[in-house]
């Protein structure tokens, strides 16, 4: 075991397993123990479960709701080659480890397409195939590989802030098996990315969209300033649990479509909905919660701050034939939008960023006071925050919660959590 001290804790890397001990698992990735993506490989998958149970039960006692009783999370349905999203950095100097520099094998350092270092932004991997993707997901990440050395153009060095090529995002389709390429890089190309995806079709790829972001961003982000599409319609298709959802290349959408359909089974369930009642979903996204429930409520309500995803939202729900949902967009961090005075949901629904939600929806929320609240969550930390300030006076408290391991192998752990109205 190597150590390496900080001013207020001290860094552990594995330098050798000679047994497999109790709740201990062999890892299945080569790059264990240098990556930082997944860091809990080596950890049996049961004890994974125990760990996340502990800390979204730490959580809510350290906020107050310590009579709250966590049970374990719902396993993700698979273990590895669950995602249907994966980023990955380009870097102009290439991190070597251990076993590379063991093998005695002579290696490019200037250039490399991989995933960071664990805690070091600047240290990047180059990873032949990641075991969390599929196999093809994993095509057409050796397939971007051999474009970009090939064609001359520098990939990007962090310090100096040149070169070219900069994220490469890949969205493959659990269900649907489309698959997404968008390229980020600092300067639009058109001549590159006509090249790009010509050299994907000759190696046997067929990909349902290729995009290039362009950011001249100095910030660590896969994100484009703006987005071009190549190839393909600007979107992406996947299925869950039988219903169709579009939406476009840069939108977010759950990574993990097997576990994330066992997420909405806990919220259906939570939601305990018998066809009269209105329905609140704040955070919506695409609509994907809102068309899962709209089938069994009166009226279904969605909102969500980007209007991209809210139009998508509104063409989900028309393409699946549903015609008791409607979405806008508005900005949640500055409350509850003003609906019609009539307007009083039964249920509501909250999936809000990892930060949770303002003190003002939070307000607001209390004053619309419906029978049921549906927290979600990919964060238990201001997520019992949040819930505190909901049940503050005995508006609400907590009946039930769940967690959902949408993310074997990392720390990260959905929890779903419902509120019912005080007396």
């Amino acid at each position: 075991m190597r150590r390496r001290r900080r001013k207020t804790f001290a860094d552990q890397k594995l330098e050798e397993t000679l047994e497999l001990g109790l709740g201990l698992a062999e890892p299945e990735c080569r790059y264990f123990g240098d990556c930082g993506g997944c860091v809990w490989q080596s950890m049996a998958y049961e004890r994974q479960l125990e760990f996340k149970r502990e800390w979204v039960q730490q959580a809510f006692a350290d906020a107050g709701l310590s009579d709250v009783d966590v049970p374990l999370p719902l396993p993700s349905p698979e273990l590895y080659g669950y995602r249907n999203k994966m980023e990955f950095s380009f870097a102009s100097r290439r991190w070597l480890t251990r076993r590379e520099i063991d093998s005695g094998e002579v290696l490019d350092r200037d250039f490399a397409l991989g995933l960071h270092c664990r805690g070091a932004f600047d240290r990047v991997i180059d990873i032949a195939s990641c075991p969390l993707q599929s196999a093809e997901a994993n095509a057409y990440l050796e397939a971007t590989r051999n474009f970009a050395r090939e064609s001359g153009l520098e990939p990007y060095d962090l310090r100096r802030q040149t070169g070219f090529y900069r994220y490469l995002t890949i969205r493959h389709g659990v269900m649907t098996q489309q698959t997404v390429v968008v390229l980020v890089t600092t300067e639009r190309r058109p001549d590159v990315m006509k090249a790009f995806t010509e050299y994907l079709h000759a190696h046997d790829l067929d990909p349902a969209c290729v995009a290039n972001g362009v950011t001249d961003s100095k910030a660590s982000t896969s994100e484009g300033s703006e987005y071009f599409v190549d190839y393909g319609p600007p979107e992406f298709e996947e299925r869950l649990r039988g219903w169709s959802f579009t939406l476009g290349v840069d939108a977010f959408f759950q990574p993990n479509t097997r576990g994330a359909e066992r997420l909405c089974e806990v919220i259906e369930r939570y939601a305990a909905l018998e066809g009269h009642e209105t329905v609140l979903d704040l955070y919506c996204g695409v609509g994907v919660l809102a068309i899962m429930l709209a089938p069994r409520a009166r009226w279904v309500l969605g909102v969500e701050k980007a209007a991209s995803a809210a139009q998508y939202a509104t063409r989900n729900a028309a393409s699946n034939g549903l015609t008791n949902a409607q979405f806008f967009a508005a900005d949640l961090d500055t409350g509850i939008p003003p609906f019609p005075e009539h307007f009083r949901p039964d249920v509501v629904v909250t999936d809000p960023p990892r930060a949770g939600m303002h003190k003002k929806t939070l307000g607001a929320l209390r004053d619309l006071a419906p029978e049921r609240i549906v927290s979600v969550s990919c964060h238990p930390v201001p997520q019992a925050e949040n819930i505190v300030a909901l049940c503050e006076g005995g508006a609400y408290f907590v009946a039930e919660a769940q967690p959902v391991d949408m993310f074997p192998h990392t720390a990260h752990v959905e929890n779903v959590v419902l509120l019912k109205r005080g007396e």
